[in-house]
């Protein structure tokens, strides 16, 4: 087994030598998933004397959050350290987060709003890790210290010499021996370090951000960064193709290094950090190339000593991230997705091998450049290991190109269909309908049911169903779409008469839902019907609905609640609010409420609080589903609540 560590830093290299491959989003990250998806470190990796002396004071999640040094705002990750106070010795407040979730091959896109300012004392990281035995193996995408103008990238490998860079005129060879290494001890440099570095500064320190993207794939790892208005023009596509992308920022190739072997498990990993190397602070040119060293620029005898009593000279220091996507090619996804060329519109037939209750299909335009990370036209859960699902269309859905993805609980991309045509006509199906709580078609949907010509079905709405959406795919002529009211569960007990509708409407229902607990719907001629006809007749309305009945008749709140800030039911108390009976209302959350203090006044019964996420204020915008809580409980919201504006 292997017992060194080498180091090798490269900077630009060959133009592409492998065939293009076709890639498809997996996995997004962003401000609506970062804190929960990345780890917060409170240790460093030793990698010996030399690197990475103590002054830095890894937070963990809450501590990082406290004092500002990790915040979500305006769609941006916020990556710094403490600005404002001096700290003590070596010890200055940072962040070290690591992706929960590794991956194995595959292409990396991360776009950067912001990047750090090159000071004295800054050694900034961003890159990938090891989970094994080697943690420190990795890939470094953006390293660098002090007052260097450009960025080094950089590989570690578990062995020396595993991994070879060709050097072409857009690198400098700036000294040293490239086979360095740390001896398994971890107790003395065996060479002295080296480094390539680019000749062009395209985004080190840049203020306004950039892009990177690693390819990994089994010949190659090739790294690439543009300015933001530079990128490829096909940058944001889900399917990106990158051989057209010119040559790469670094790039190492068989049989040089064997990509394979070398690496796998790879997490990501971002740090702003100090004192990379700090014997450099008072023997190396503070820029790499000529004048004064740091020592002499601050004044100060140490790294240790500047970044513990200048926190103003970090203001700037921070990484800003909008974004990162990884992409796998098409033939290593995790599951099938295709439409189903027999059924219904929006049928689908899948499989994958990752099953789960929470796994989900959606659908959005083709051209939707969000998806799979926000929203969807339409969606239902894939539970099972493979099967097909009818996943009927909103009413306003109109003809032109679409696109699925099978995904799971945290949208990771299980499998995709890039494309398939919809036109809202069929003659397969007389009606489709979604069941929803709210009058106008909003809120949960609670069934999707499809009505075949001549036949009827019974669904029950458990007095949760305020309107019928109807969409406008189906046979059923306009104003045929029957529905009859029945008092009980099953379309039981006293019958109340018919109701009609039409295609591609939202069809409110008599007494908002209250008034009974199932619907029969069928496809039917208003003339035909019993009561038109004289042969039968509706039951008398109740005197008090059926199920308003139901409930305690002691009390008209079905419970009460506060909002706070933090998850865990504690902080600021944004809203106290009763819901009565009957009744819903809308609360603005902007953004900062992480959870609900449920307590036990009211009647509702355990485990039929319906909470429904919203996007705007107010109660509009996308709606992205629901969840249910109970009285008496701390309730923790979706996203922790950074991904809403409102509630229902």
């Amino acid at each position: 087994m292997p017992s060194l560590v080498s180091w090798l830093v490269a900077g630009l290299a060959v133009a592409d030598r492998a065939a293009s491959l076709s890639y498809t989003l997996s996995k997004t990250y962003n401000a609506s998933n970062f804190l929960d998806e990345f780890e917060f470190q409170t240790s460093a990796i030793d990698l010996g004397p030399g690197f990475l002396a103590p002054s830095m004071n890894y937070q963990n999640k809450a501590d990082a959050l406290d004092k500002g040094l990790v915040s979500v705002q305006n769609g941006r990750i916020y990556l710094g350290v403490d600005s404002k106070k001096p700290s003590g010795w070596g010890e200055r407040p940072t962040v070290r987060v690591l992706s929960k979730n590794s991956f194995n091959q595959g292409l990396v896109i991360t776009k950067f709003t912001h990047l750090p300012e090159p000071v004295c004392g800054g050694s900034p990281f961003f890159g990938t890790r090891g989970t094994g035995e080697y943690p420190d193996i990795g890939i470094n995408m953006y390293e660098g210290w002090d007052l260097y103008p450009v960025k080094k990238v950089g590989i570690s490998t578990p062995g020396s010499g595993q991994c070879v860079e060709d050097q072409y005129d857009q690198t400098r060879y700036s000294g040293g021996d490239c086979k360095i290494g740390i001896s398994a001890a971890r107790d003395s440099l065996l060479h002295q370090f080296c480094h390539f570095e680019q000749i062009q500064n395209k985004i080190w320190g840049s203020p306004e951000g950039g892009i990177q993207a690693l390819e990994w794939t089994s010949d190659a790892i090739k790294l690439y960064n543009w300015p933001i208005d530079a990128a490829p023009s096909n940058i944001e596509s889900l399917h990106p193709d990158t051989s057209s992308w010119g040559t790469p920022s670094a790039q190492f190739i068989k049989p040089g290094c064997d990509t394979e072997k070398t690496f796998s498990n790879q997490t990501l990993e971002f740090s702003p950090g100090f004192c990379g190397i700090q014997a450099l602070w008072s023997s190396d040119y503070a820029d790499g190339k000529y004048g004064p060293t740091c020592s002499v620029i601050t004044g100060q005898e140490s790294c240790h000593g500047h970044v513990a009593n200048k926190p103003q000279a970090f203001e700037n220091y921070y990484f800003e991230v909008e974004n990162i996507r990884i992409f796998q090619e098409m033939e290593k996804t995790q599951g099938q997705l295709l439409l189903d060329p027999n059924g219904p519109s929006f049928t689908f037939d899948y499989a994958t091998s990752q099953p789960s209750s929470d796994n989900w299909i959606g659908v959005w335009p083709e051209d939707d450049t969000q998806a799979p990370t926000w929203g969807s036209i339409t969606w239902d859960y894939a539970k099972e290991n493979s099967g097909s699902i009818r996943i009927p269309p909103p009413s306003s859905t109109k003809a032109g190109k679409y696109k699925a993805y099978l995904l799971s609980s945290d949208r990771t991309v299980l499998a995709s269909l890039p494309s398939f045509d919809y036109s809202p006509t069929s003659d397969s199906v007389a009606f489709s309908v979604k069941t929803h709580y709210k009058t106008n078609c909003a809120g949960s949907v609670d069934n999707n049911v499809d009505i075949k010509p001549g036949n009827g079905v019974c669904v029950n709405t458990d007095c949760g169903v305020g309107s019928l959406e109807i969409p406008s795919v189906g046979s059923c002529p306009d104003g045929q779409v029957r529905i009859s009211y029945w008092q009980n569960d099953d379309c039981a007990g006293d019958w109340y008469g018919y109701g009609y509708g039409s295609r591609g409407t939202c069809r409110g229902l008599w007494s908002n839902g209250w008034g009974f607990k199932s619907l029969w719907l069928s496809c039917a001629e208003p003339d035909s019907d019993c009561i038109k006809s004289g042969t039968c007749t509706a039951a008398p309305e109740p005197s008090t609905e059926v199920c308003r009945a139901a409930a305690d008749a002691g009390t008209t709140d079905a419970f009460h609640l506060k909002t706070r800030y933090s998850t865990g039911c504690t902080g600021d108390v944004h809203n106290e609010v009763t819901v009565p009976h009957g009744n819903g209302q809308c609360i603005d959350t902007n953004c900062a409420v992480g959870s609900l203090d449920i307590d036990n006044v009211g009647n509702c019964p355990d485990g039929e609080l319906r909470i429904s996420y919203w996007e705007q204020s107010g109660c509009s915008g996308k709606w992205f589903g629901y969840g249910y809580g109970s009285r008496n409980t701390c309730r923790t919201l979706w996203s922790a609540g950074s991904s809403f504006k409102s509630l229902w």
